[in-house]
């Protein structure tokens, strides 16, 4: 983690609000843009601040990704913004669209996909074509008495209507499901955007890990050169 835990009774620099361990972190462990951020918004709190609340902290990150993205992409779209407030506020966006899709679907739509479903198949096509070839050879087997002599006006007749019934039909079919793809698309952009402020949080944390570490590291290797020289001055002594 890119903080530590604050000791508890401690309060927030910022808001003022008492906090346990869980709730604030130290300053000093903050990440060197977020405190500058806050010591340009806070110049009155910060500087000297001993601790912050997660909140804050939250609201200061969320506040850095909607800047990053400006910069990168000019005013911010409705679903922008709101995919860098869940990704500074590390909320999933992702849900399963077929479960919403069929707990929405209504009885119409229902036949609607299901007529559309029926009418695309070679199944349909085969028994379609079977059936006007048995009414044409039953009226032409029938000769005088057929039903449907020809030029078949009556066949003719139901094959308009079905037409006229199966294409809006099929259309409704269609216009909901460009819906749930025009859906499934906008979730997609969303999770890929998040992804993409989420992989960037994580580098800016690796580094600020990276920087804090190399400090570390300094600090322990001069500790060591002095103790070496201790040592040595001990062993030179008379």
């Amino acid at each position: 983690m890119d903080t530590q835990e604050a000791a508890g009774g401690d309060r927030c620099a910022l808001c003022g609000r008492r906090g346990n361990g869980g709730e604030l972190v130290r300053a000093d462990t903050v990440r060197r843009h977020e405190s500058e951020r806050f010591a340009q918004a806070h110049p009155d709190r910060w500087p000297g601040a001993q601790h912050v609340c997660r909140d804050c902290l939250s609201r200061e990150r969320l506040a850095h990704v909607i800047h990053q993205l400006e910069l990168e992409r000019g005013e911010l779209s409705e679903i922008e913004a709101d995919v860098a407030r869940r990704a500074g506020e590390h909320v999933a966006i992702a849900e399963d669209l077929a479960r919403r899709f069929a707990r929405e679907v209504t009885f119409p739509q229902k036949v609607a996909d299901r007529m559309a479903e029926v009418g695309g198949s070679w199944t349909f096509v085969i028994s379609f074509l079977l059936v006007l070839a048995a009414w044409i050879a039953l009226n032409v087997a029938m000769a005088s008495a057929a039903f449907d002599p020809y030029p078949y006006i009556l066949l003719n007749l139901v094959l308009s209507c079905l037409a006229a019934l199966q294409a809006p039909i099929i259309m409704m079919s269609q216009n909901r499901q460009a819906v749930r793809d025009r859906a499934q698309a906008e979730q997609d952009f969303r999770v890929n955007l998040k992804a993409e402020l989420e992989i960037a949080s994580l580098h800016h944390k690796l580094d600020h890990l990276l920087h804090a570490q190399w400090g570390r590291m300094v600090e322990l290797q001069e500790l060591q050169i002095e103790l070496l020289e201790d040592m040595r001055d001990e062993r030179e002594r008379p």
